[in-house]
């Protein structure tokens, strides 16, 4: 049975303007979405809003592929599609999977993302496209980085540095692995998502997942590019929860206010994100409203591919 975001996402088109009077936004830092049930409430068009001087538009993404076409409106500027869940805001995992899609696509041929770091500035309306910008901070024969901004009319919705390496013959050690005991995607349960993605989850007490098991709706082959910029994409999903993991308020999200501040990935080895990938993920503690989530990846066969980690905000709703 297709997940409930297949149903139901609406096909039509959004609407960014330049130059234009500013769309209303939704007040406040909540970016975090409870395990309660999404209610599937009737979807409206996307309000239009009348521009000084251009109008731009963009079909809304209808999967992972879609989301990650970016079309050059300069050599280094790229307009990226939104896709709808219903939300409002702009899934996280969303921004900085299309920043670093931005970048890699201002780099040579031959290099590939080995780590990016994204600071969440502003609250995304789901309703427009997103500009990202492009500076080519350094190319090297071994190494390359960028830096791409994010923005809409409100102004800058993310800023991410992000690093490319050309693959070279190394000395290969693993010293993180996927523990013994943990529970194979056939043993848990498909998760409903509006997102590109299918999700199978262990969690704790007050619903925070401790493990998931995670693959996109569809494939991207051996690119290591798009594997990467997919895996982005995914490494959203759970990390929040994780980061404030003993908070007195957690689980109770009428009474906690909560927000994704940053956003790190490191790619260590190739990755397929058709195939499942397993997340286990560790909170770290919290101190001064903060707290700090780490997520290891793995592949089916246990090898650890990759490394994200969160750092959150959590504090009671005054």
């Amino acid at each position: 049975m297709p997940p409930w975001g297949e149903r139901n996402r609406r096909e039509s088109t959004t609407q960014k303007t330049v130059g234009g009077s500013r769309p209303r936004w939704v007040d406040g830092e909540d970016f975090f979405v409870s395990n309660k049930p999404l209610a599937r409430s009737v979807i409206r068009p996307a309000e239009s809003w009348q521009a000084h001087r251009v109008t731009l538009e963009l079909p809304l993404a209808t999967d992972l592929r879609t989301l990650l076409t970016l079309d050059a409106v300069s050599p280094d500027a790229f307009l990226a599609p939104s896709a709808h869940t219903g939300w409002g805001r702009i899934y996280g995992g969303q921004a900085i999977a299309q920043a670093l899609r931005a970048a890699a696509l201002t780099i040579n041929d031959g290099q590939v993302p080995h780590s990016m770091h994204a600071y969440y500035v502003r609250q995304g309306d789901e309703a427009a496209p997103v500009l990202y910008e492009v500076q080519r901070i350094r190319d090297g024969r071994s190494f390359s980085t960028r830096q791409v901004v994010a923005s809409q009319s409100g102004g800058a919705i993310l800023n991410c540095i992000a690093s490319f390496h050309t693959p070279e013959e190394s000395e290969e050690r693993e010293a993180t692995f996927l523990p013994s005991d943990a529970p194979q995607p056939d043993d848990l349960e498909d998760e409903e998502t509006p997102l590109f993605f299918q999700t199978r989850a262990q969690r704790d007490t007050h619903g925070m997942a401790t493990l998931a098991w995670m693959r996109a709706d569809e494939s991207f082959g051996d690119d290591p590019v798009m594997n990467a910029c997919a895996l982005a994409y995914l490494s959203d999903e759970h990390l929040l929860g994780a980061a404030l993991t003993g908070h007195s308020l957690i689980g109770d999200f009428e009474k906690l206010m909560t927000a994704s501040l940053d956003h790190v990935l490191w790619f260590h080895r190739p990755l397929r994100v058709d195939d499942w990938l397993c997340f286990t993920l560790d909170g770290q503690g919290m101190a001064d409203a903060r707290g700090l989530s780490i997520a290891r990846v793995f592949d089916r066969a246990g090898t650890h591919v990759a490394t994200a980690a969160q750092e959150a905000l959590g504090r009671p709703r005054r």
